[in-house]
């Protein structure tokens, strides 16, 4: 006999044999277990408690394992394969970045403010929203699910991502979470963020030629009208990579196999946030919005980088945690073309560029 009693139990003392995990308290090491629990039962927390000389030997196997996984530093998230985010679970892989509470506020951001510019639209117009690092689509899917609920309709969402990955969690969870009719307003693309007037042009020739395929957009047709000219956003809502290179490599060491390239924001963080303000102007409507959550050690910094690249009303919004963590600022008149910021980044012998972090990072 194997109980609800004796599995806590067993996982806990695993735990705390653990080199990664024997520092943490406790308690947070039996929420793991209950974590565990719940998924393999398909049961709430509650119940387990009111159960406890429960027999679950069926699962007595799976469940052993699954707490040897957890005892490596990889995260429950990944053993689970499942993430709350906004009240919507979503589907994760290391592939993807976990999504954080933190990346919340982003989401609240957007909605406030898409909600101020649906409310001056005629009937006829759209707002177009992009989500440039989307990895597991938590934000943008976040946002059309909320916007759905309130009945505003009038939005276009792009969520693009460099791994092809990542966009096919993001496209998964776009099919799982959002009812048929909003995923014919989100359109899930393969872009480069370190060019993206190019990337947004050619995305825009896709679309117009016929040629793009049904499994690329999440519903199966993109709907919404095409502007004639250069596509431009009236948000732009993203969760770059901004951890520092260094701090990227700490962060690894405990097991937690999130991606790199994902976290990995440059010597200071910021190389993702130098190339979101130099070239997000020249995609942004009159009066556009872009927000991007940052690191609480640079998020002044990162303000200074939106002034300068001309952006007006910049602020810093903070989190929960009373912590520095999204940075808005507002493209009065569509910017002039600037030359494009790109880099290179080696974190394992090999250079790559990435404008991943779903989920961000977070």
């Amino acid at each position: 006999m194997f109980t609800v009693a004796d599995a806590r139990r067993c996982a806990v003392d695993l735990f705390m044999q653990s080199a990664i995990l024997k520092t943490q308290p406790r308690s947070s090491l039996t929420l793991d277990a209950d974590v565990l629990l719940q998924r393999f039962l398909n049961k709430p927390r509650a119940w387990l408690f009111a159960h406890d000389d429960a027999d679950i030997s069926p699962i007595r196997e799976a469940f052993c394992a699954a707490a040897e996984r957890r005892c490596t530093g990889l995260p429950i998230a990944y053993i689970t394969g499942e993430k709350d985010f906004w009240g919507l679970s979503f589907q994760v892989t290391p592939d993807v970045l976990i999504p954080k509470p933190d990346t919340e506020l982003l989401v609240e951001r957007s909605l406030v403010i898409i909600r101020e510019k649906a409310a001056a639209l005629r009937q006829d117009q759209t707002l177009f929203i992009l989500d440039p690092c989307t990895g597991s689509g938590c934000v943008a899917i976040s946002i059309l699910h909320t916007l759905e609920l309130e009945g505003i309709r009038n939005i276009c969402c792009i969520a693009a991502d460099i791994s092809p990955a990542a966009l096919a969690i993001a496209r998964l969870n776009a099919q799982r979470l959002l009812p048929a009719e909003t995923q014919r307003r989100l359109y899930i693309f393969e872009g480069d963020m370190c060019t993206l007037p190019e990337t947004i042009t050619r995305f825009q020739k896709l679309l117009r030629s016929g040629e793009s395929r049904c499994s690329e957009t999440a519903g199966g047709i993109f709907s919404p009208p095409l502007p004639h000219d250069l596509l431009r956003f009236d948000l732009i809502a993203a969760n770059p990579p901004y951890v520092p290179s260094t701090l990227t490599q700490e962060l690894l060491k405990d097991g937690r196999n999130e991606p790199a390239l994902a976290l990995n924001g440059g010597s200071d963080g910021l190389d993702f946030i130098r190339i979101l303000t130099n070239n997000t102007r020249t995609v942004l409507n009159r009066n556009g919005v872009l927000l991007s959550e940052v690191g609480e050690y640079h998020a002044k910094a990162a303000s200074k980088l939106f002034e300068t690249a001309g952006f007006s009303d910049v602020r810093i919004h903070q989190d929960l945690a009373s912590q520095d963590r999204l940075i808005e600022g507002v493209s009065e008149q569509p910017g002039v073309s600037q030359k494009p910021v790109t880099f290179s980044l080696s974190l394992t012998g090999h250079s790559e560029r990435s404008c991943r972090k779903p989920d961000a990072l977070n």
